[in-house]
């Protein structure tokens, strides 16, 4: 009897192990196959029944593969797996960890539906609709005019995307990287997504929020903005040397993009563009707010590690929005706040290493 037993555990580790390692298989032959195939409609299914429960979900492959011709797929497959694999059948289970099985019924009927198709290539109401929901969380209204907008969006990208095809271009791509970024992306919108579920931001928080910055920017109805412009450098006496520069007549713009060390605002000549003073650090604040416009620092500036010169480039009094206006920047600011803190504690009990 424990001869029997052995032996029926024995085969239940050798077919998990079999299954184990055809599903990695699958996996490495997609994402090799993939990046040079050709799109029609069929291939949504076989993509579903091939990647609906490993670490790629189906909609990043139908976003990332915009491009995929199903028989190539199965033929490449078939191919390279045991004659004995059913694709059809195939009922992947979870390789990667932390990712539930879904069968392919499960899956949303919007990754069938299409609203457009380009040269026969579809565009799935899936990814219509992240779209929107990416547009409406930046503030954008659910019109009519928008669901336009972003169809044609999608429409001209997937022309962009044909053409490069066409020229060979994909080859340039590092599909698994930017598959990994596009899941983390995901991942990191899921875990908000489940934190305003459990603890959803209220009016009064945003409320909140909204007084104590109308309180960063003096308290009153309008506040002053400055259009700045900065070098940052290594040391005082390089410098100097860059003010001794600019003092002859040098554009300050081709200057911050010789010598700037800020790699944020280099390329665009040192602009900083609209801030607050309070935005800014306190030593740049205090020289900013008594610059005439057109004017800059002839003594350098020290702020952490660097020197920095900065022109003020003008200003404008503005209103400060409403707090109807402001409620989506108010959530983001707040959302953000909550990331630092639990990137904060995460970094803290983790072991890093660089």
């Amino acid at each position: 009897m424990r001869r029997i037993e052995r032996t029926t555990q024995f085969r239940r580790d050798y077919k998990r192990e079999y299954e184990v390692n055809i599903h990695k298989m699958i996996k490495s032959i997609i994402i090799k196959t993939l990046a040079n195939l050709t799109f029609n409609m069929r291939a949504c299914q076989i993509i579903k029944s091939l990647l609906a429960s490993t670490v790629i979900s189906l909609s990043v492959a139908t976003q990332v593969v915009a491009q995929v011709d199903a028989g190539a797929l199965q033929q490449s497959l078939e191919k390279q797996l045991p004659s004995s694999t059913a694709l059809p059948e195939l009922k992947l289970k979870d390789i990667a960890g932390g990712v539930r099985s879904t069968s392919v019924s499960n899956q949303s009927k919007n990754d069938f539906e299409f609203v457009a198709t380009v040269n026969g290539t579809a565009i799935t109401k899936g990814l219509f609709d992240l779209s929107l929901k990416a547009a409406i969380a930046q503030g954008q209204k659910d019109t009519p005019q928008l669901r336009e907008a972003i169809k044609n969006e999608l429409i001209n990208r997937q022309l962009i995307v044909q053409e490069v095809l066409r020229e060979g271009l994909e080859k340039n791509v590092d599909l698994e990287d930017q598959i990994t970024q596009m899941r983390q992306n995901l991942y990191l919108q899921v875990y908000i997504d489940e934190y305003l579920k459990k603890d959803p931001i209220t009016d009064q928080e945003l409320l909140e929020e909204y007084n104590k910055q109308k309180q960063y920017l003096g308290g009153g109805d309008t506040a002053t903005q400055y259009k700045v412009s900065q070098i940052a450098l290594r040391s005082e006496s390089e410098s100097i040397l860059v003010i001794s520069r600019l003092q002859t007549g040098e554009s300050f713009a081709k200057v911050a993009k010789d010598v700037s060390l800020d790699v944020a605002t280099k390329a665009q000549g040192g602009l900083v563009g609209w801030v607050a003073s309070q935005q800014l650090a306190p030593q740049i604040a205090n020289v900013v707010v008594s610059l005439a416009k057109g004017s800059f620092t002839k003594t350098p500036i020290k702020v952490g590690d660097a020197w920095v010169i900065v022109r003020l480039d003008d200003t404008r009094s503005g209103k400060i929005a409403s707090f109807e206006a402001s409620k989506n920047q108010l959530k983001q600011a707040i959302i953000q706040q909550h990331m630092n803190d639990v990137i904060r504690r995460l970094r803290e009990s983790s072991r890093i290493v660089q």
